[in-house]
């Protein structure tokens, strides 16, 4: 077999044809072999081919990008576990509830006879309409879809907790457990139960995917609960979209290959981690979970086939010299979704090349790119913060700021969006909330790609 090959201006790149004994590549243990790369594949883009030697600090940036096509293994398909728990709240009443029940039905008609499935509706209280089951009779459970009617007061956490209950009786037999929730108000006076169920749900292995309705509903705690467990928010403008929402995230979760990943970067002395974004498919920040003096670990979260996830590291690095500079390893731990093998683990090898003279070499234009999408959604994150706080003048200036980097990008109707919300500060000293819906969610999905 041919031994890996590195360009001299990106070292440790590994080409086709790899050793998989190269400690300078990508590697995985031989019990796994037969994940190969056309099942999983990882690579590295520098901001620069070449970067300013100097003994001074200075601020790097890196694009780490690891790609899901095709399943290999041959292993039977994993049973989904998922539970619906859907508002029937009075204002749920009319269009949005006849396009929820439609997308549920739907939803059902997508799922395999070896799935578990479970629905509760909820407004002042919980109701089962389909208790934890396989999915033997889809016309049956599509009845008792119908059945659901608009009615009374919202009240999230009644929801959350029968929803999680259901579901345990089947996290005995999958490691895919989806709890989809879906709302279109505020909750009130149970808002730390709720967060306190999204940690529930972390500990039964449920992952919670939230979806908004409207400009009504409360993203910021839907966020939070959801952060517990692993899961992401969606905004839902209109019920007319509830349809194509359900079935891409169904599609989404059938072809999930792992719940949980875990991204390990063991850096040399002189390299250290300021920040780690997902960029792609969705923005976000993504907190240390563990940090030690020689290495720092992220939650990468659900795999999915078919999906490419990128992330951008911003790293401060002091004392550089002329030459190649290894940076660390950065390694990919996860257990693929009905196997009991131990994770599976793959191994990249970080080098940067430095130099004195840089004349000539200019940034990578998709790093630039990700860098101002990146920067865009964590300025609105940031003006949102100092409105709360009644600091009117900075949110503005981050929002302008915002603004700028849209038009850069060529994002048009979402800067034209926040130049609105400008104006509302400046006339009202407030913002609209389906305009800050738009703008972030907006922003959360710039760098949004699939395959």
């Amino acid at each position: 077999m041919e031994s890996a090959k590195f360009d001299e201006v990106h070292p440790f790149t590994v080409r086709k044809g790899m050793d998989n004994s190269n400690e300078m590549g990508l590697v995985h243990s031989n019990e796994h072999a037969t994940l190969d790369e056309e099942f999983l594949s990882i690579d590295y883009v520098p901001a620069f081919q070449i970067f300013p030697s100097s003994r001074e600090s200075q601020v790097i940036y890196v694009l780490l990008k690891v790609a899901l096509g095709k399943d290999r293994r041959s292993a039977p398909r994993t049973p989904l576990n998922i539970a619906l728990v859907l508002d029937q709240s009075s204002s749920m009443r009319g269009e949005k509830l006849y396009a929820l029940k439609a997308a549920a039905r739907r939803l059902v008609d997508e799922l395999a006879p070896g799935d578990y499935f479970s629905l509760v509706s909820f407004n002042d209280r919980a109701t089962v309409v389909v208790g934890c089951q396989k999915v033997t009779s889809k016309e049956t459970i599509k009845q008792h879809i119908d059945s659901i009617d608009a009615r009374g007061g919202t009240e999230l956490a009644n929801g959350l907790y029968t929803g999680i209950t259901e579901m345990k009786g089947a996290t005995e037999h999958t490691s895919l457990n989806f709890l989809l929730l879906l709302t279109d108000g505020q909750t009130y006076g149970d808002a730390e139960r709720c967060i306190q169920l999204g940690q529930e749900a972390s500990r039964q292995k449920i992952t919670i995917h939230a979806m908004g309705v409207g400009i009504d509903w409360n993203e910021d705690l839907l966020d939070t609960v959801v952060n517990q467990c692993g899961g992401n928010t969606e905004y839902i403008a209109s019920a007319d979209k509830i349809m194509s929402v359900f079935l891409k995230k169904i599609k989404d979760l059938r072809d999930t290959v792992t719940p949980v990943s875990n991204l390990r970067f063991e850096l040399a002395p002189q390299f250290r981690l300021k920040q780690v974004h997902r960029v792609s498919p969705l923005i976000a920040e993504l907190p240390a979970l563990d940090i030690s003096s020689d290495a720092v670990e992220y939650n990468l979260g659900q795999l999915a086939l078919h999906t490419r996830y990128t992330l951008l590291l911003e790293m401060v690095v002091s004392n550089t010299v002329p030459g190649v500079l290894p940076v660390g390893n950065v390694r990919l731990a996860f257990q693929p979704a009905g196997t009991e093998n131990p994770n599976i683990q793959f191994k990249m090898a970080l080098g940067l090349s430095f130099s004195e003279n840089t004349a000539g070499i200019t940034i990578d234009p998709e790093v630039r790119s990700l860098i101002e999408k990146v920067t865009a959604f964590r300025l609105q994150a940031k003006a949102w913060q100092d409105i709360a706080q009644g600091d009117i003048k900075s949110g503005t200036q981050r929002l302008t700021a915002v603004s700028t980097r849209l038009l850069n990008i060529g994002e048009k109707e979402l800067a034209n969006q926040v130049l609105q919300e400008i104006r509302n500060l400046e006339q009202r000293g407030t913002v609209s909330s389906g305009g800050r819906k738009r703008i972030k969610y907006g922003t959360r999905g710039l760098a949004n790609e699939t395959e």
